[in-house]
């Protein structure tokens, strides 16, 4: 089949919505499939290198049309929205460039990009796809980022007129699920549930000395490591506020690795306080992630309150595949929890909780015993149920059942 695939993160681009788009087409097109995907200009390209404001690239057999758009401070919602909406007019162009589609394939980033995935499924005549990474307008509301009803309005006309004619609609876990059936959508027969996953052939446990913790300087230290997004929706302020509350505990050391909106704030608050016991680092490479996962005693999975289905933490996943366990600081609707109670990977406390999840931090270093059986009980629920080529065969069987949709329409005609 000829897909068409719309989201502005994609390869080099480091997160996890960008690299799991990039493994979905790698393996689809090795499946056959002739893929094409328009993206956008990711956060580590200093030059767009192009007067034209769509540049075609290959990564092996997958077409890529890298639309151009600017870098401002996401921390500032004008900005943000330059960001999205230049990418969006410039998607738009990029759409004419493609080959005609079979199916049409849009992800949530940004929200608006949905009309544009509308209009070309409607001019190719193709099938449409709507995968669901993160539920709008409800988070922006829910965070306080955006408060301006005509914004909202917009963004949620967008969602449901995407809803409205997508043919599948792609979630990743019950609580997502029951937020898209929430909105009033009748459709409960076009829901798929598709995780999000992990390749756990290359994101596995580690035997022996972990080369990162060395390198870090955190041999004899119970590390307490938060990898992944640094962004709002985290209620990261959380942590810190634990690592005062333990900072008299030399033994503990909190670690966050990687990148986003809260960062800068975050770091600024732990040097304004002294905080001796909290280290930030860049994100690792994705051939590193393995040790950088692994050299935590217990990882941190948090939420605020109020999102549970309007985003489900990928990074849960990775975790799982180092044999990680986890405190997850979570509500209890929500899949996160729901993994928790079902594989005993790790312990759920209530979000926005500093106490609770100090004390389990606390519970964690006493135990290493159960700690390591709640890792190995995720890695194999990783291995059984959240693996990349269980994640592929799901969408493999979406798109046949386009397939045999268009093909039963066709015997009618």
């Amino acid at each position: 089949m000829r897909l068409l695939f719309f989201n502005r993160s994609f390869h080099p681009d480091v997160e996890a919505t960008g690299q799991l788009l990039t493994e979905l087409c790698e393996d689809l097109t090795a499946q056959g499939h002739d893929v094409t995907v328009v993206v956008g200009r990711p956060y580590n390209m200093d030059r767009f290198g192009s007067w034209w404001p769509v540049k075609r690239e290959q990564l092996g057999r997958v077409r890529i049309l890298r639309a151009y758009n600017p870098r401002l401070d996401k921390r500032f919602l004008i900005r943000r929205a330059v960001n999205l909406l230049t990418y969006f007019c410039f998607s738009f162009v990029a759409g004419f460039l493609a080959r005609r589609a079979d199916v049409v394939v849009v992800l949530t980033d940004p929200p608006v990009l949905g009309l544009v995935a509308v209009f070309f499924a409607r001019l190719y005549r193709a099938k449409l796809i709507f995968s669901i990474k993160d539920v709008h307008p409800e988070i922006g509301v829910v965070l306080g980022k955006i408060k301006n009803r005509a914004m909202i309005k917009l963004l949620d006309v967008c969602t449901q007129g995407t809803l409205a004619r997508a043919d599948r609609v792609a979630v990743l876990g019950e609580d997502m699920r029951r937020r898209v059936l929430a909105r009033g959508y009748r459709h409960d027969d076009r829901i798929r549930v598709t995780p999000d996953w992990v390749d756990t052939t290359l994101v596995c446990p580690q035997p022996g000395s972990n080369a990162f913790r060395q390198q870090q300087g955190l041999d004899r230290l119970f590390v307490v490591m938060f990898s992944g997004n640094l962004g709002l929706s985290q209620g990261l302020d959380q942590v810190l506020d634990v690592a005062v509350s333990l900072r008299d505990r030399g033994d503990i050391r909190f670690v966050f690795i990687g990148e986003g909106a809260a960062k800068a704030d975050l770091v600024e608050r732990a040097r304004r306080e002294g905080l001796q016991n909290v280290m930030f680092l860049p994100y690792q490479p994705k051939e590193n992630l393995s040790e950088s996962l692994g050299a935590a005693d217990v990882h941190l999975v948090t939420l605020r309150r109020g999102l549970a289905g309007l985003i489900v933490p990928s990074k849960v996943y990775g975790i799982m595949a180092v044999g990680g366990p986890f405190i997850a600081a979570v509500e209890e609707c929500s899949d996160v929890a729901r993994i928790v109670r079902e594989e005993n990977c790790g312990v759920r406390v209530e979000p926005d909780d500093p106490a609770q999840l100090a004390e389990a931090i606390r519970w964690a270093v006493r135990h290493p015993d159960e700690l390591r059986m709640m890792g190995q009980h995720g890695r194999q629920a990783a291995v059984t149920r959240f693996d990349r080529r269980i994640a592929v065969t799901r969408f493999q069987t979406m798109l046949g059942e386009l397939a045999a949709t268009e093909r039963g329409r066709g015997r009618k005609a």
